[in-house]
C-alpha cells in the first residue's frame, strides 16, 4: 500500500489553492449541522463517511475540514492515488480492495492513525466509486467497521452532499452533517450491523438534504465561501 506523506506546509498552501478554486467554480458552499462538529468531544479521533457522487467530493471535505483543527487522512483506491501522488502530502493513503491481504494492511494502517492521534479525521467513501446520489439502496463495503471494532475509541459522522443548479450559471454546493456517534471496544457481532446501520443512516441523510433543497428550506444551512 501507499501510506500517507503529509506536508504542513503543503497543506497550507493548498487550503489557499482550493477555496479559491472552491469560488471561481462554485456559487455558494452551504452547510447544515455546522455545530455538530464543532461540539464534537475531542478527546475522540474521527471517522467521517460520506456519499460519493462527483469527482469534488474530496475537495469539499477538505474546505469544510480546514476550518476545524484536524489532521486528515483519506482513503483512496491505490490506482486513483498513483495518478494523483500530491494528494498524499495531504494525507491520503491507497487501499485495494480486491486484494483481501492489502486491504488488511490499509484498514490496519487506518485504525494505527486512529489510535495514536485524537485529532486524527479519517475520511472514507464507503460506496467505494462514484454512484448517483439518488441511486437506492446505497452500497456500502464493510471496512469502515472493522476500522471502528479494531481502533477502539472513535467517533463516526456522516456527511452528505449535493450539487444543484439553482438561480445562478454556477452550481451551489449543499452539505448536511449527520449526529455523532461514539463508540468504545465494540463487539464483533456488532461491527457486522454497522454497514447496514450507516447505509440507512446515509440514506435518511441524502433524502433529507434533496428535500430540504427541492422545498428551498435553507434558512440553517451556512455558506462557508
Amino acid at each position: 500500500m501507499l501510506e500517507a506523506n503529509k506536508s504542513t506546509w503543503f497543506e497550507k498552501i493548498f487550503t489557499v489553492y482550493n477555496r479559491s478554486l472552491i469560488k471561481r467554480k462554485f456559487n455558494s458552499l452551504r452547510v447544515r449541522n455546522f455545530d455538530n462538529l464543532t461540539n464534537k468531544n475531542p478527546g475522540f479521533p474521527l471517522i467521517t463517511y460520506a456519499n460519493h457522487s462527483n469527482w469534488w467530493d474530496g475537495l469539499i471535505l477538505f474546505e469544510l475540514f480546514s476550518h476545524f483543527e484536524v489532521e486528515n487522512f483519506v482513503l483512496m483506491e491505490e490506482k486513483q492515488l498513483k495518478d494523483l501522488p500530491l494528494f498524499r502530502k495531504l494525507g491520503a493513503f491507497s487501499i485495494v480492495r480486491e486484494n483481501p491481504k492489502e486491504a488488511l494492511k490499509s484498514i490496519n494502517y487506518s485504525v494505527e492513525q486512529l489510535r495514536n492521534n485524537s485529532k486524527a479525521n479519517l475520511w472514507i467513501f464507503p460506496q467505494g466509486e462514484i454512484q448517483p446520489n439518488d441511486l437506492r439502496p446505497l452500497f456500502f463495503y464493510s471496512g469502515i467497521s472493522r476500522i471502528i471494532q479494531k481502533a477502539g475509541k472513535c467517533c463516526v459522522v456522516p456527511i452528505a452532499l449535493r450539487f444543484e443548479f439553482l438561480n445562478d450559471f454556477k452550481p451551489d454546493i449543499f452539505l448536511k452533517i449527520g449526529q455523532i456517534n461514539y463508540f468504545d471496544k465494540i463487539t464483533k457481532s456488532k461491527s457486522k450491523t454497522l454497514p447496514e446501520e450507516f447505509r440507512k443512516e446515509m440514506e435518511n441523510l441524502l433524502d433529507g438534504l434533496k428535500e430540504d433543497v427541492l422545498s428551498g428550506n435553507l434558512n440553517k444551512y451556512i455558506n462557508l465561501i
